[in-house]
């Protein structure tokens, strides 16, 4: 009986003990980690096109940089202009909001416009003018991308409302700030297809040129004759012997690819 009490006893304390040790640790679920998905070709991108190079800061060249203040509420114009007649077929909604502007701030619009042609025509140059008509040209021509069309629209909808609110001398800061908004979509398409560019098609290492190896024939070395005896008590002969030619190798300047300047872009038919 004291024995069965014993191991009754010795039971309960096993029971006790096991319910106050600490369960095990369990380790975290291993989860799977996927490499990301390669980069897509952006909606209208096409293999060997050109995007224009970057800044010093990283930011792409726009014609929408450091710009003046009349420079700002001008270029605004031209890309409200470039909505007003290419995004019909985008969503339309910018001709009327764009011409309602236009005639409500028309004595502001000028006087920006007036100082920005004095700023072309500050540095003296006998064409100024057609300089100024590429620029503009330029300007044009980069919103006027079909790529980016349907984007472009949808944020001249929104810029071209708001501009009208906009009083006379907070002109040009608006239109720094709106200009940097217009240009998103294009800033956008050029960095996808650099990502997809730089993915696929890697560009090489550069390749060390080969050195050339080029033979010198060196000044003929003059030697004393070596005297080669002949028969029959007749003159001895002298044999000269020609110093072999010397092989110095000469390494190659180093070949610097040229740059390549970002292509205009290709300006979109008219709708």
């Amino acid at each position: 009986m004291r024995a069965n009490l014993y191991w009754s006893l010795s039971g309960i304390l096993a029971l006790a003990v096991s319910s106050c040790a600490t369960p095990p640790v369990q380790p975290p679920p291993v989860v799977a980690t996927l490499p990301p998905p390669p980069p897509k070709m952006p909606a209208g991108g096409y293999i060997g096109m050109k995007s224009p190079t970057k800044r010093p800061d990283g930011r792409y060249f726009t014609p929408n940089l450091d710009n003046t203040d009349q420079a700002a509420v001008w270029h605004l114009r031209n890309a409200l202009n470039v909505a007003a007649l290419g995004c019909d077929q985008a969503g339309g909604g910018v001709l009327d909001q764009y011409n309602a502007w236009l005639r409500t701030r028309a004595a502001a619009i000028d006087r920006y416009y007036q100082a920005y042609i004095r700023e072309w025509q500050a540095p003296g140059w006998w064409d100024w003018q057609r300089v100024y008509d590429d620029n503009q040209t330029r300007i044009y021509n980069f919103y006027a991308q079909p790529a980016m069309r349907a984007a472009f629209c949808a944020a001249a909808r929104v810029e071209v409302v708001q501009v009208a609110q906009v009083a006379e001398d907070d002109l040009p800061a608006f239109a720094r700030a709106a200009l940097l908004r217009l240009d998103r979509p294009f800033v956008d398409f050029y960095a996808a297809y650099d990502a997809w560019r730089d993915y696929y098609q890697p560009a090489p290492p550069p390749v060390e040129p080969p050195a050339v190896v080029r033979t010198i024939e060196p000044p003929m070395a003059v030697t004393p004759p070596a005297m080669v005896a002949t028969p029959n008590g007749a003159a001895p002969a002298t044999v000269v012997s020609e110093a072999p030619a010397i092989a110095v190798p000469v390494t190659a300047a180093p070949v610097t690819p040229a740059s390549v300047d970002a292509a205009e872009p290709v300006p979109a038919e008219p709708q």
